[in-house]
C-alpha cells in the first residue's frame, strides 16, 4: 500500500497509489496521515478500508499536485554522517556514536514542488536519504522488533538549506 497526499499546498487530502498506478482519493476513509493516524493503528484500518471501499473511491487525475505523503509529522529526526563514503568525501571522521539532529516539519514539500533556498545563500548542498516513517507508537523497542514499528520507507532529497522533498509516494 502506497500513501499519497494530493491537492493544493496546505490543503492536501489523503490518497493511495494503486498497483496499477491509479491515484485513489482516500478522504472517504476519514483520517489524514498524521501522528494520530500512525500512532493509533491507522495503517491497518486504512488497509481494511482500501480492500472494502478503495475500488469504488474516486480517482485523482495525474495532473493533480502530489504533496508530502505524510501530514506534518511531529518531528523529523536525522542521523548525520551515516554513510561512510560521504564522511570520507567530506574529509570527516566517522562518528563513534550517531550524530542526531532535527529538521523542521515545515520543510516538507511534495516531490515536484520547488525547494526554497534562503536568499543570499552561498553554499547549498543536497543529499538523497532514506526516510523511515514510524508506523505506530514506540518507546525503547528491542533491536529484533524494530522493523515491526516501521510504517514505510521513502527516498527524500535534503538540502542544507533545510528543505526536504519527498520522492514519490510513501509506502506502508
Amino acid at each position: 500500500m502506497k500513501l499519497i497526499r494530493f491537492g493544493d499546498a496546505g490543503k492536501e487530502k489523503p490518497g493511495l497509489l494503486g498497483k496499477d498506478g491509479a491515484r485513489v482519493d482516500a478522504s472517504g476513509f476519514g483520517a489524514d496521515y498524521d501522528e494520530a493516524f500512525f500512532g493509533g493503528g491507522g495503517l491497518a484500518e486504512l488497509r481494511r478500508w482500501a480492500e472494502k471501499d478503495g475500488g469504488s473511491a474516486p480517482r485523482v487525475a495525474a495532473s493533480v499536485r502530489l504533496g508530502p505523503p505524510v501530514c506534518r509529522p511531529s518531528k523529523i529526526v536525522c542521523i548525520g554522517l551515516n554513510y561512510r563514503d560521504h564522511a570520507a568525501e567530506s574529509k570527516m571522521e566517522i562518528p563513534k556514536e550517531p550524530v542526531i539532529f532535527f529538521k523542521a516539519t515545515t520543510s516538507l514539500v511534495g516531490p515536484n514542488d520547488a525547494l526554497v533556498i534562503p536568499r543570499k545563500a552561498t553554499k547549498v548542498d543536497w543529499e538523497v536519504e532514506l526516510a523511515v516513517v514510524i508506523g505506530k507508537k514506540a518507546l525503547y523497542v528491542e533491536k529484533e522488533k524494530a522493523l515491526d514499528y516501521v510504517g514505510g520507507t521513502r527516498c527524500i532529497t535534503i538540502t542544507r538549506s533545510g528543505a526536504s522533498s519527498w520522492s514519490g509516494a510513501g509506502s506502508g
